[in-house]
């Protein structure tokens, strides 16, 4: 009977029990990951240049509890157009959010990157960034369905008509939290 009681009281701590987790979801491969826009003597073409929204799903597992999530992204820019000189800046903005319609609304930022480009004419030049999720967002995750997106805007301008390559190198949601047994 003793041994009976020390089981169920066994198998209640166990079932209490949550094991940590992070899990890094790889969004490049959802999202639109390289592109192109064009830079002249008037700015950038579309400004803002529109990314997405692509939809992300997953089968939640009511054992799982989602507690926190990070996003981080790094993205180069290279000019396609020999000769061409640059100024101003470019600004990378990532978005997540629960509804399509509404993902590039300010609330929705997870984060921005932003880099002069007069460096350009002689190379890649790269804007990273990182940031927390927002509770709303991490409810957008929990729910099984949620949207990413990005904008490339800027007051970037060149010397003549330019076309600009966008490549995504790193866009990585790293999701944390527990998982009951």
């Amino acid at each position: 009977m003793q041994r009976m009681v020390r089981l169920a009281i066994l198998a209640a701590l166990l079932a209490a029990c949550s094991i940590p987790f992070n899990y890094t979801i790889n969004v490049v491969q959802y999202l639109e990951a390289e592109g192109t826009f064009q830079v002249g003597a008037g700015g950038i073409s579309p400004n803002p240049k529109t990314v997405g929204p692509v939809q992300v799903t997953w089968d939640p597992d009511p054992r799982v509890t989602v507690a926190g999530a990070t996003l981080n992204f790094k993205v180069c820019f290279t000019s396609l157009t020999p000769g061409a000189s640059f100024s101003g800046d470019l600004s990378y903005a990532a978005y997540l959010g629960g509804n399509d319609a509404t993902l590039f609304q300010e609330s929705n930022k997870v984060a921005q990157g932003t880099r002069d480009i007069a460096g350009l004419s002689n190379g890649q030049v790269c804007t990273e960034g990182q940031a927390s999720l927002t509770e709303s967002q991490l409810a957008a995750i929990r729910s099984g369905t949620f949207f990413v997106g990005a904008r490339i805007s800027g007051t970037a301008i060149s010397n003549q008509e330019a076309t600009i390559r966008y490549r995504a190198e790193v866009f990585d949601l790293r999701i944390s939290g527990s998982v009951r047994p």
